[in-house]
């Protein structure tokens, strides 16, 4: 992709709605946004050949993406799984070390949606070899 192609992507994804597709390595892809009335905020959709799969969020043991499409296109995103409160408790309770293996805990998960442009851009150069921009 060019840079003014770039340029069109970023513009779109600051503004609350439109689309634009694009083809990597043989996948299209559409970039689609939407609103979220609660956030007061907007996102980028991610259809990978028209389509947005349950299956494809699924995840091996080792917290990998079983599907290629999620692991091309998809957002990951890590949690702790024990808030900071929860760890000091811990800590009080049972001791440093035991408070400090649930510290290490995190839930990984995958989502379809963006928005942050350059994350997108970045995840989207990272994973695939050949970007065009189709409209």
């Amino acid at each position: 992709m060019q840079q003014s192609d770039w340029d069109d992507l970023r513009e779109q994804m600051d503004q609350p709605y439109g689309q634009m597709a694009l083809m990597c390595d043989g996948f299209r892809v559409d970039l689609v946004q939407y609103t979220e009335p609660r956030k007061r905020s907007w996102c980028t959709n991610i259809y990978v050949n028209d389509s947005i799969k349950g299956v494809w969020l699924s995840m091996d043991h080792g917290g990998e993406p079983v599907h290629e499409e999620a692991r091309r296109f998809y957002r990951r995103s890590n949690k702790k799984l024990y808030s900071a409160a929860e760890i000091a408790l811990h800590r009080k309770l049972y001791g440093k070390k035991r408070a400090d293996e649930l510290a290490t805990k995190v839930i990984t998960s995958l989502n379809w949606d963006w928005s942050n442009f350059n994350a997108l851009k970045k995840h989207l150069q990272a994973n695939n070899t050949k970007i065009e921009r189709l409209h």
